[in-house]
This record gives C-alpha cells, structure tokens and sequence, in this order.
C-alpha cells in the first residue's frame, strides 16, 4: 500500500487514502457496517432511518451498507423494502442523500434463516435443513432445490431494482447463524443435493448468486460478501473451515469484498458484538489471517474497533484494506470527520455496551448509551442556541448532570456544576475503575471535556446543604444527585449502621485497599442483575478464594442484553464464581460468630450455608438521592430532577433524561 506519510494534518494517512472497490472510488477507507435500526416505517423508508443514514454520510463514512432490506412481503415488515417497483422511489431518496454527500450506498441482502431472538418460535423459517434453531428451538422448513435456485433470479432482480434507485452495491450476508450461513455449515447444512456435502457445495449458492447479480447489474456494481470467520459452535465453521470456504467460493465467484464476522445464532451469539469485558479488536489477527486468502479481494475488519488509531494500525499492516465500523458510528457519526481533521479527542467513542443491540431485539427504536442525539433532526450538528440565556445550577457530577450541563453551556446558558466527589462520573467512574468496565470512562471523560470546553464552572469535592439552596444564585437549578441502593429486607435494620456489610457501589470504590489475595469467600446478594454487579464479582474472584452469587431470579443478568448476558455467564464461570439462583438468604447470628450464611429455595427446602464468609454485599435497586428535594421546591426556583434522582435507570436514561434537560431548559 502505498501511503501519505503521516503528519499532524494527516494523522492517519492509511485510513484516509482513496480505494478503488469495483466500480465505485471510495473517498476513505471507512465503512458503516450493517446494523438494523428499528427506524423504518411499515413496508417503506422511515424518516428516522433517512436521518440515520444521512447523519453518517455527512460525518464522512466512504460507504454505508443498510440494515437488512426486505426481498418479499414475508420478511419483516419494518424492513426498507426492495422488492416491488413501487418501493424505487423511497429507494432512490435514501440513496440520493448519501450520496449527496460522496459516499456510497451499499444494500445488505440476508433472510434470518431459524434465527429468533424474541420468545417464542418462528412459524414461516427456512434453513437448508429440517433442523431446530440452537437459541430458540424454532424448527424451519428445509428449502426445497427448486426454492434455492428460484433465490438465485431473485436476489439479482432485487439487486438490480437497487441499483436502478441509485445503489452502488449489495452485500451479501452469510454469518450471524442467518440463512446463508447455515448453508455454509457443515453443522447445519445435511443435504445431499449440490448445495450440500463438501466445501464447493455448501458455497454454491452463495455463488450462484454473486454471479447472477453481477450479470444482471454489471462488473461497475460492488458485491461484497460477509462471511464467517469463527461461528464457536462445534461441528460448524472454525477458522480452518472458514479458510476452506473462502478457497471454494473465490474459485466460483469474484466478490468486490469480503467482510468477516464472528458467532452463530447460538450460545456463540456474543462473539459478533464483543462487548465491553473483552479486549479491543479481538478479530484482528485472525481477519488478517482469512486475508491471506482472500486472492487479491478486498477485505474489511470487523469487531470492536473504536479508535482511529487502531484503524490505522490494522491498515498499516497491508493485510485489510477497509474498517468496518457498527457501534462507533452509532455513537458518534462524525467520527470519520473527527479523525480527518485530527480531532479525535472530540470523538464520543463507543463503550461496546450492547444497548443498541438490546434495544432493537426488543422491536425498539435504536439507542446508544453515549449517544442521545441518535436520529434526532439535529444529530451531527451545533445544538441550537437558546433565545434565553440562563445562569443554571447543576448539582450532581455523574453523566446525568454532565450530560445536562455541557449540553446547556453549547447552547448559551451559564453553567455551574456543584459535585460531592473529587472527581466527575459519579457511579459510571466507580464502575470504570473495573478492568472490564475501563471503556464507561469515555462517557464522562467526554462529557467533562466539552463541559469545560463551553465554560461549565465546576465546584467539586462540596456537598450542597438544605440550607444553602436557597443562596444560590440562580435562574433554575438540575438535580442530579443520584440514588443509593435500598437496604435488603432480608438482612436486619440494626445491621445497616454498623457499617460492614456495603452495598455494591461502596464497595467498588473501595476495592483498591485489597491489595493481595483475601482469604474467604465473598457473597454477593443480587438483586439488581445488570452488568456492573457481574464485573464487581468477576473482581472479587481475583481477590478472595471463592465467590458467591446468591439471587432469587431464575437467571443472572437477566436487565442485560442477550449478547452481554451470555458473556457474563460465561465469564462467572471462567472466573470460578459459583452462581445460586431461585435461592432465598436467611440471616441469623452466625454470619457474626462464625463467618456463616444460610439459604434454601425460594419455594422452600432444604438449607444450605457457606461458611467462612470474608465478606457479604448487596446489588439492589437504587431509591432517588432527595434531601435537596424540599428545599427546592420551597427555593421558589424552577428545577429539573434528571438520572437516578429521578427514577433508578440504566446509563441510556441518564444521557437521555441529561440531554432532554440540556436541550429544553
């Protein structure tokens, strides 16, 4: 590859060189790749998802591949249809303001297959064949050779009304445990037509179909095909399998690009959004490693890359030639732009989270936890000014408040922040001093910065008193004071002064003074299953010999996304933590005397103890943190109540409720 060298106005000179993809000349290196949105209307092409694609077209992005079009009515139907003549219209607009700002437009093709992530099973699925889908147990009809070769003259005249709306490409997906996977695997794939049996076989179709879209469309036309690279599933497509599938297709067909992904819809499903927990580009070496194979086709990488700098990196090697990015351009549109410019410190980066994933799984709209701006009309642009500037009061330092004063500060008003702690981040600061949570610190860290930036006066390390409200001075203060986790009914009241049995976020700031292995065991009382209580205890399983999870819920993390939930049960049992569900704690005086806990069944039993307990804490729900409360309403002032003072809520309302403040004070 032959690169501008790198200099301050061009820092990353890989990831902005200009690449020749088929037809098209992509501007940059960047791809948006695939996410569904929940945006669409019914059948046509909602205006949230027009913002969506526009905002990240205008933020700089080379070319954006769709979420999943729909090929027929039996899809989806919030999918952006394409597959009736009448549909080219909303097409062509869709593709008309991408491209008004130089990047291409790129429509992924897939059928779901068996995959199901609602409750329930699937009636209408398809799969090569007659075998039950791993997650939900949907049986799918096995597709007849007839139906396979029909989809073929399909897909290219769904890839030819595509281009006719002003598309510059099609992708192709066959991973994630959907329909053009599960021909790939030998796993699920037992056929014994020619679309079945060995490596060319199971690839035949997919083939067959980059051929007949490239006759109908011509050579100038991008086909890109997404493969898997590791779908985790025993029996399935490992890495040597996917070496073997990517040899059988390129001997069959000529794609623009392969992009490869990871997982299958199965207990593998986590390894296609590597959350949080997990390193940072963790596909990278073995992407690079299909790449050597590719024959000469372009190839993206995908998974977790949320900086320009490891961009760069995977650029610079000479192995991949496009960065695939998902959750980052959800986060921050702009970041493309940003990095151009040398400004990656404006970034909002992604926390790799999974809320985007969670939302849309439950037939919501998409939202990011550090994005709450995510579609709205002014996404990607100034925020408006206010006609009124305002001196306003934020009490409270954590991303509720952050969010609310930075956001008021861009838009005119005078802003001060008064925050109890030190240091700004509130809980999500506690949280990221986690190895596994480190990536939450780029809420606040971004939030603070622009707060400074827009001349927020910060007042930290002070606790506002009752008394001292009403001395303020002010227009309307924002309440952000938090909340604290409500006292288990199952431990007695007197315990509570005493002192050492700490609720979970105490405890995590003050997890540092164990400096060396404790011996013990720690026992966890959840009843608050969202992802921090896991990271505390993955923790605590480096620092005490044993950990215990005690809950009365028939799962762990149940408030967490599919995704992030079968990583947290995977990673409790790779840390050795020993989880007891449906369980009931009981108190009496030998937790004191003899370090020992007693529970049974919720419905009852036999009682268990654990002995030499070192130490006990409690995950709950958090009550609103309002002793300012009764002093600001008698204040006479107007004030807003945003984050945990308001209602205990998950990072997203926090942003949310702070910015809705921000925006309208």
């Amino acid at each position: 590859m032959q690169l501008t060298p790198q200099s301050p106005d061009n820092p990353y000179p890989a990831l902005f060189s200009p690449l020749r993809l088929g037809g098209v000349a992509l501007k940059n290196r960047i791809v948006h790749a695939s996410i569904s949105t929940r945006l669409g209307a019914r059948g046509a092409l909602g205006e949230g998802y027009l913002r969506y694609c526009e905002a990240r077209a205008r933020g700089g992005a080379a070319m954006l591949v769709t979420e999943p079009v729909g090929l027929g009515p039996w899809q989806n139907p919030m999918r952006l249809s394409a597959y009736d003549a009448v549909h080219g219209v909303a097409l062509a607009r869709l593709a008309d303001a991408v491209g008004a700002h130089q990047c291409h437009l790129v429509a992924q093709i897939q059928d779901p297959g068996r995959g199901r992530h609602i409750p329930g099973r699937g009636s209408q699925a398809l799969a090569p064949s007659a075998l039950p889908d791993d997650l939900s147990g949907t049986m799918p009809r096995a597709m007849s050779t007839q139906e396979v070769q029909d989809w073929v003259g399909m897909v290219a005249e769904r890839a030819l009304l595509l281009q006719r709306a002003g598309f510059s490409g099609v992708e192709l997906s066959a991973c994630h445990g959907h329909l053009f996977h599960l021909f790939l695997s030998p796993r699920a794939n037992r056929r014994d037509d020619a679309y079945g049996g060995d490596a060319t076989g199971r690839t035949r179709w997919l083939a067959e179909m980059t051929r007949a879209v490239r006759k109908a469309c011509g050579e100038r036309f991008v086909v890109g095909i997404k493969l898997p690279a590791d779908d985790g599933l025993a029996d399935s497509i490992a890495p040597e399998q996917a070496i073997a599938i990517v040899q059988a297709l390129l001997q069959q067909c000529r794609p623009d690009y392969l992009a490869f992904a990871q997982g299958a819809h199965a207990r593998s499903l986590e390894m296609h959004l590597p959350d949080i927990a997990g390193p940072r580009m963790p596909y990278g070496p073995l992407i690079e490693r299909l790449a050597a194979h590719a024959q000469g086709v372009a190839v993206m990488s995908l998974g977790r890359i949320t900086d320009p700098a490891e961009a760069q990196a995977l650029l610079q090697a000479d192995r991949v030639q496009l960065i695939g990015l998902g959750r980052p351009l959800i986060t921050d549109p702009q970041w493309p732009e940003k990095a151009r410019r040398g400004k990656a410190g404006l970034i909002r980066y992604c926390v790799s989270c999974n809320t985007c994933w969670k939302t849309i799984v439950q037939d919501r709209p998409i939202a990011c936890d550090n994005n709450p701006r995510l579609a709205a009309q002014t996404e990607g642009q100034a925020l408006p000014p206010t006609r009124q500037p305002q001196k306003l009061l934020v009490i409270g330092a954590g991303i509720a408040g952050l969010e609310a004063a930075w956001t008021a500060a861009a838009r005119g008003h005078q802003v001060r922040v008064v925050g109890a702690s030190a240091q700004v981040g509130g809980k999500a600061r506690r949280l990221a001093s986690l190895p596994t949570q480190d990536a939450l610190s780029s809420i606040y860290d971004y939030q603070f910065e622009r707060a400074q930036e827009h001349g927020v006066q910060f007042d930290l390390g002070r606790r506002l008193a009752p008394e001292e409200v009403a001395q303020q001075d002010c227009d309307a203060f924002i309440l952000a004071t938090g909340g604290t986790p409500v006292w288990p009914l199952e431990l007695p009241e007197s315990l509570r002064e005493l002192g050492w049995i700490p609720d979970l976020p105490t405890l995590c700031a003050d997890l540092p003074r164990y400096g060396q292995r404790q011996k013990g065991t720690a026992v966890i009382w959840d009843l608050d299953p969202v992802e921090g209580t896991y990271a505390v205890a993955e923790r605590l399983a480096a620092l005490f010999e044993q950990v215990v999870v005690l809950t009365p819920r028939e799962q762990i993390a149940l408030d967490c996304s599919l995704v992030t939930r079968q990583s947290v049960l995977r990673r409790m049992h790779q840390a050795g933590v020993t989880v007891h569900v449906l369980s009931q704690l009981h108190w009496d005086d030998g937790f004191e005397a003899h370090g020992r806990l007693a529970f049974d069944s919720i419905y009852g039993g036999l009682r268990r103890e654990i002995h030499d307990v070192a130490l006990l804490t409690y995950a709950t729900p958090r009550q609103p943190n309002t002793e300012l409360l009764q002093a600001l309403q008698a204040s006479g002032q107007p004030f807003y109540r945003v984050g945990d003072c308001l209602a205990a809520g998950e990072t997203l309302s926090a942003t949310a409720q702070g910015y809705g403040v921000g925006v309208s004070v």
